[in-house]
């Protein structure tokens, strides 16, 4: 579990089934469609609570991206970016050591079902500072 800004996140890195699918969208829609049983698992209760949000890291099949995320809340809702989830997400990577840092300031690129997410963080003997995130965001016009 993590939190940025007080805001909770169930970052999950292991233990996940196969998921089918490319990029990150593909999995989200495989996992709202087969698989949101175990969203329920794992943010009801007994294990989970209302505010609590859920992060499911996979591999990502982009060369830029370290890895990918699968983002659920509660009400069955599934966003394409949030970017608290991703700042938790960066976080855990950097503390377990799935991501390599040292000392200093860190770059990487998540995949979110969005598309790409910049990381930026600055690691001491931990992650110091919130890791910022940016993406690209757009408009189709009408």
């Amino acid at each position: 579990d993590a939190h940025a800004g007080g805001e909770p996140a169930r970052v999950v890195v292991g233990g996940l089934p196969e998921v089918p699918g490319q990029s990150m969208a593909q999995k989200r829609a495989h996992l709202m469609q087969q698989h949101d049983d175990l969203r329920q698992l794992l943010l009801h209760e007994p294990r989970g609570y209302p505010c609590q949000n859920l992060d499911l890291v996979f591999p990502s099949a982009l060369p830029e991206a370290a890895y990918g995320f699968v983002i659920a809340e509660q009400g069955a809702i599934y966003p394409m970016m949030s970017g608290h989830n991703a700042m938790c997400v960066a976080t855990v990577l950097l503390e377990t050591g799935m991501v390599a840092s040292t000392a200093g300031d860190v770059k990487f690129a998540l995949e979110a079902p969005a598309g790409i997410v910049e990381v930026s963080a600055r690691v001491v003997t931990r992650v110091d500072e919130a890791p910022i995130v940016e993406s690209v965001g757009f408009v189709f016009p009408t």
